[in-house]
């Protein structure tokens, strides 16, 4: 990749950024609903039903693709938890998105979409969330917790929003630590918001500092890392800068498990091969592996392929099997496949000597 690809940057960005000042946020009171009509499911007041339920007010509509692509995720999340939350889909009207074409929508699914349905009046719905928020895009979904505060924001399709229920329901959930993160959220946005206005007057040591910035506030943050590597990959900077940012990120964060496997992936995951590090690929692998007491089954695959990569087949698939043995439902499937792969590689390897 020798030239910058804008629009993919753009399109990192325009997925990441809200669309304008955000005035509401995790821990704020919960906005009335203000419903035109109810398609599915009995009125929700949720002031009134305060104390009772946790509530997810979902925004949707009939044209969104991902919209649709959510509904069974929505489904799942409400028949797992239909004693303890409320899954509420707003939608507002529009030429493509009638009432009409609504009601249609949810009848066709019938139980494959068990969560009520309202369509919003006059958009106050949608003003009091998603433009209060700061969001412009949908499917997006606002958690609120029984004492009518909310609790997380995000989209539907994010694997966090279970967990987030889950505490919500066992009474675990951290609002204080919910809080932080969400202004810290907010600062990694309004920062972004500087990435993509010297993106757009072509300024790229500017772009690059902002990176740089986001990154000491949020280290782990896998956008900025990603447009990071593309700004090096199309020559906007010297390898020796590029270099000399992944030591000191290695050395200021290297017990950090998640942030060093984050790192070593995205170099590890580079596509020029001459403007590859892969020393550093491997320090910042065995930081996360040695930091996760070699536990993590995602660590201990990433520092196999930081091992792959520089040719020690027997020590990858010595580090792959660890990390089959520590593995999870969630990533059982993934590292043994990747365990397949290496075990064949050697077969090859083997067959061609």
């Amino acid at each position: 990749m020798k030239q910058f690809k804008t629009v993919t940057v753009l399109f990192i960005l325009a997925n990441t950024l809200p669309a304008a000042a955000a005035n509401l946020s995790v821990g704020d009171p919960a906005p009335a609903l203000s419903i035109d009509t109810w398609v599915q499911g009995d009125p929700v007041d949720l002031k009134k039903d305060k104390g009772k339920r946790i509530y997810m007010v979902e925004f949707w509509a009939t044209w969104c693709p991902p919209c649709k692509i959510s509904v069974p995720v929505l489904t799942d999340l409400q028949n797992k938890y239909k004693n303890d939350l409320t899954i509420i889909g707003v939608t507002a009207a529009d030429p493509r998105n009638t009432t009409k074409d609504v009601k249609r929508f949810v009848k066709k699914r019938g139980d494959e979409m068990p969560y009520s349905v309202a369509m919003d009046k006059d958009e106050k719905t949608t003003m009091a969330y998603l433009a209060a928020a700061g969001v412009d895009g949908i499917p997006y979904s606002f958690l609120v917790d029984k004492k009518g505060l909310i609790a997380w924001h995000g989209s539907p399709l994010d694997p966090a929003i279970g967990d987030v229920i889950a505490q919500l329901v066992s009474g675990s959930f951290d609002a204080e630590s919910a809080r932080k993160q969400a202004d810290l959220q907010a600062e990694v946005n309004r920062r972004f918001q500087e990435v993509y206005l010297y993106i757009q007057v072509e300024q790229w040591s500017r772009v690059w500092d902002a990176l740089v910035g986001i990154l000491k506030v949020d280290p782990g943050n896998i956008e900025a890392m990603d447009v990071l590597m593309q700004v090096y990959l199309s020559d906007k900077r010297e390898k020796k800068v590029f270099r000399k940012w992944v030591e000191s990120h290695i050395g200021a964060h290297g017990q950090d498990v998640e942030v060093m496997q984050r790192l070593a992936r995205i170099l590890c995951a580079n596509p020029d091969v001459p403007k590859r590090v892969p020393d550093l690929a491997l320090n910042a692998a065995r930081a996360s592996y040695e930091a996760s007491k070699k536990q993590d089954a995602l660590a201990v695959s990433t520092y196999a392929l930081a091992v792959y990569q520089i040719g020690d087949l027997e020590r990858a698939i010595a580090l792959q099997r660890e990390a089959v043995s520590v593995a999870t439902d969630a990533n059982g499937d993934m590292v043994r496949e990747t365990l397949d792969f290496y075990t064949q590689c050697m077969k090859l390897q083997q067959l061609s000597q």
